[in-house]
């Protein structure tokens, strides 16, 4: 793929789905999969799986279709998760505590490793194996751990200008819990997540 190929946020979307479709076919002894069957179980098309997958090569043939380790494998790496990658979090309330037990990270390729709270009841203690620093110590402790990602699972207070601290420790990509709009400085990326929102949109459908 070319280095000026803009690829379509939805297509990045679709990747993660491919990867852990092929991650449960590897994990059940299926060597190879059709595009047509793959995108059944994905829930797109085959034309929009060939689509998505044909902007970064050439994949599978016509005889055996598609080679699930292969496959699964690629897409990690132009994903950036075929090696781990550090998380820092910040915020050791409950959600942050629950995200820090979630095993589902390490399974993606995602481990958190610095976790920065202002409580100082919490600074000092140790969280399932990390111990928690103090949002002050962030410039002289997040630089050794090589964090390129942060989740905000804190209190909406002074949240631009810590934004602003983590990218200038070269955190390009925020995982956002809080909800409260960011203004990211430029070259950083939010993923916001708002999960009382979501229970509202699904208790509106419910009743339709």
């Amino acid at each position: 793929m070319s280095d000026t190929t803009k690829v379509p946020l939805q297509t990045v979307e679709r990747l993660s789905r491919y990867r852990r479709v092929l991650a449960d076919l590897q994990d059940t002894g299926i060597e190879s999969v059709f595009s047509h069957r793959l995108a059944d179980l994905v829930g797109v098309t085959p034309a929009q799986l060939r689509r998505d997958l044909s902007i970064f090569g050439s994949f599978g043939n016509v005889a055996r279709g598609y080679d699930v380790a292969t496959l699964h494998r690629t897409i990690g790496r132009l994903l950036g998760t075929d090696q781990v990658q550090t998380l820092a979090l910040i915020g050791m309330g409950n959600l942050g505590r629950t995200l820090l037990m979630y095993r589902g990270f390490e399974e993606r390729g995602f481990h958190i490793g610095p976790v920065f709270d202002r409580d100082r009841e919490k600074v000092g203690k140790v969280f399932a194996g990390r111990r928690c620093y103090a949002l002050e110590e962030l410039e002289t402790v997040l630089p050794d751990f090589s964090c390129r990602m942060a989740i905000l699972a804190c209190g909406p207070g002074g949240l631009d200008a810590l934004t602003a601290r983590l990218a200038n420790l070269g955190v390009a990509a925020l995982l956002n819990f809080v909800p409260q709009r960011i203004s990211a400085p430029p070259g950083v990326f939010v993923e916001d997540v708002d999960l009382s929102a979501k229970l509202e949109k699904l208790s509106f459908l419910s009743r339709r």
